[in-house]
């Protein structure tokens, strides 16, 4: 069997900790937390508000703010264009951690009215993160960032490209934000609660747009989410975080079908599927014995 770096995994993070240190001390919010990510797969990190899952993509691009910090492990990218990189151990002001930063590793926040700035035009805006990674004229930025945004499907592209933010919809906020991520080819996009702020029609859109973006770039996606119906949709791997820890992990189908762990558990029995079914389960019980004892 080959040993080659083809078949390494793109991302490793292991023992990850992260702590905030404040007035009353110390809060750690992620504790030992170890996973990979395949090369072209999509793993998603799942549990809900406040398990850690969050902090711990921030700590991937090294955003992390005080008084947070990371306070151990390491996040090794296998990038194929810049070599080995241990993000954890480069320096602030690190010209590695500068490329790695939406060329290497790029991130879709949850929110794109706080992702985009409301006093540049969204089009300057994806244009800017190509000027900043890659060697081309202002002219060549605009016309590439045009390109992107019918990519992402929006309309008039070259009229959207001077409009600023709040002239557009949530849904093509969003599109917007992924236009973004996505412009420099980064080997792995995060995606930290895509469509929290959208509709469920809009929704639907935005998760297809990712994995079709995804199959054409050959990146992998780190999804960050507390919804398993989004992870049954999206995900070809599943890490489930409770308590800044991860508690189970392993192939979604495997998971979803068997879950191990009790928070795993709880998480799937809290989708609307499960409990309507759980609920119409009970319902042809009690008819059943209802009859049952009628007949008796």
């Amino acid at each position: 069997m080959s040993n080659g770096a083809a078949e390494l995994p793109l991302l490793e993070v292991e023992n990850l900790e992260v702590s905030f240190f404040t007035p009353d001390g110390v809060v750690p919010a992620v504790q030992g937390v170890t996973f990979s990510l395949a090369r072209g797969r999509t793993l998603a990190l799942v549990g809900e508000s406040g398990s850690g899952k969050s902090v711990t993509s921030y700590s991937i691009l090294r955003l992390i703010q005080p008084p947070g910090r990371i306070v151990g492990g390491r996040m090794l990218l296998r990038s194929a264009r810049a070599g080995d990189i241990d993000i954890a151990q480069l320096g602030e002001e690190s010209e590695m951690l500068y490329k790695v930063r939406g060329g290497l590793v790029s991130m879709i926040f949850q929110e794109p009215m706080t992702a985009l700035s409301p006093v540049h035009t969204v089009g300057s805006q994806i244009a800017e993160a190509i000027l900043i990674h890659q060697k081309l004229s202002t002219a060549q930025a605009r016309e590439l960032t045009i390109e992107m945004l019918r990519k992402v499907g929006i309309a008039n592209a070259e009229q959207r490209y001077d409009q600023y933010p709040h002239e557009l919809s949530g849904g093509m906020r969003q599109r917007v934000v992924i236009a973004m991520a996505l412009v420099c080819k980064p080997e792995l996009l995060i995606a930290d609660e895509p469509t929290t702020a959208l509709d469920v029609t809009i929704q639907a859109q935005i998760l297809g747009l990712i994995k079709t973006l995804q199959r054409e770039l050959g990146c992998s996606v780190l999804l960050i989410t507390h919804d398993f119906g989004v992870v049954a949709q999206m995900a070809d791997d599943v890490a489930v975080m409770y308590r800044g820890q991860i508690v189970e992990r392993g192939d979604v189908r495997a998971v979803l079908k068997n879950p191990q762990h009790a928070y795993t558990r709880a998480l799937l029995d809290a989708l609307p599927s499960r409990r309507h079914a759980a609920l119409q389960s009970a319902r042809v019980a009690t008819a059943a014995e209802m009859s049952a004892e009628v007949k008796a």
